[in-house]
């Protein structure tokens, strides 16, 4: 980015750069058939040419800024050899080399080894100028009243092309930053409202999600109220399972609303909370988790939450008959973006013919239901008590 606002400062001054040149090409020619060497003029000419060409390529937008500067600065330094073998050294031609180093480093984006060999050249062009035409008389034979004019007005002309150059570069310059001052204001200005609208969604999003967790709350409560009015076993049992898996969703909200992350679910928390709450439930069951800090997406926090809450339920009510000391383990791998969560227990195991695909209760239907949600794999077997082994893929990114 810092190389692309200098060649752009750069090719802001090349153009009154190139302008200076077509003037001083034209002031060539009309000195050139003054002295009488008309017919040197071709030299002049191809370098207004070229020069013309070079502007308009950098107004159309070329991106060639620095191969067009280092032709001229060739074109250049040719002009003066030919000049002053015509008009001798002591037109002061020679004085025009100062602008092209002068020029050079108005872009600061050169590479190093590029500056050393552009300098070392135009030192070299001077030398060799000097060391063939010193003190000899050009092919022109001027007078020593038109050498001293042509080196006056060389001299003087090559002083005020510098100056030019150098204000008309401050002056965009000082406009170009006065332009990205007001530029970072006004991101700085949207930057502020974008942070207060971030920290507004977010202080609204926990508000959801905590009036969430509340009516799911309600809707428990009200199952719980119902369930006293209810005297058949069946339905009465088909309400509270309702009522856990309400009361499952709302405990994602209730995580999501204290941790303040936005839609993400610190899920080894949440499994703690689980098991706290069974163990209440049921005081002799032995609760073990295994697990590492793990946060997961909204998206795949309830489907995975309902699913081990699930299990749990059914080792609870299925596995532990006769079992004097019941124990259920949750382990839950990350790696990357994959998962494995194992949920099992030291119960009586599944039937040997059981498959949780075809099952006919409501339980694994919701389960499979669940898995397939969120694009996971369950497996299961006996060892030796059940054990649900569920692997899938999250990215909290």
């Amino acid at each position: 980015m810092e190389n692309f606002a200098a060649n752009e400062r750069f090719r802001n001054v090349l153009i009154p750069s190139l302008l200076c040149g077509i003037g001083t090409n034209i002031y060539i020619i009309c000195t050139l058939v003054i002295c009488g060497v008309p017919y040197a003029i071709w030299s002049p000419i191809f370098g207004t040419v070229f020069f013309i060409i070079g502007i308009l390529q950098l107004r159309n937008g070329s991106k060639f800024i620095k191969p067009i500067f280092l032709i001229t600065a060739l074109i250049v330094c040719i002009e003066i050899i030919i000049h002053t073998y015509l008009l001798g050294w002591s037109s002061g031609f020679f004085y025009f080399f100062i602008l092209l180093p002068a020029i050079f480093l108005l872009n600061s984006s050169w590479k190093i080894w590029l500056t050393i060999l552009f300098n070392i050249s135009i030192i070299s062009a001077v030398c060799l100028t000097f060391y063939l035409f010193k003190g000899k008389p050009g092919f022109a034979h001027l007078s020593i009243e038109y050498s001293n004019v042509i080196y006056f007005i060389n001299a003087s002309g090559t002083g005020m092309i510098v100056i030019f150059v150098f204000l008309y570069f401050n002056r965009t310059v000082i406009k170009k930053d006065k332009e990205l001052i007001q530029s970072n204001a006004e991101l700085e200005k949207s930057y502020t409202e974008i942070q207060l609208q971030h920290e507004y969604s977010k202080v609204l999003l926990q508000e959801i999600h905590h009036r969430v967790k509340n009516n799911l709350q309600i809707i428990s409560s009200l199952m719980s109220l119902q369930s006293r009015s209810i005297e058949n076993k069946e339905a009465n049992q088909v309400l509270n399972e309702s009522k856990r898996r309400v009361e499952a969703i709302a405990l994602i909200h209730q995580k999501l609303y204290q941790d303040k992350k936005s839609n993400l679910v610190d899920f080894k928390s949440y499994l703690e909370e689980i098991l706290a709450s069974q163990k209440i439930l049921t005081p002799n069951l032995d609760c073990q988790l295994k697990s590492d800090a793990v946060t997961i997406s909204l998206d795949t926090a309830v489907p995975l939450g309902l699913v081990v809450s699930e299990i749990i339920t059914n080792s609870v009510k299925h596995a532990f008959d006769a079992i004097k000391k019941p124990a259920l383990q949750i382990e839950l791998i990350r790696n990357n973006n994959d998962f494995q969560l194992v949920v099992s227990d030291n119960g009586n195991g599944l039937p040997e013919d059981f498959n949780i695909e075809s099952s006919s209760s409501l339980g694994s239907e919701i389960i499979v239901a669940l898995i397939s949600q969120i694009n996971g794999e369950i497996d299961f077997k006996n060892n030796p008590g059940a054990e649900y082994t569920i692997k899938f893929q999250d990215s909290t990114d």
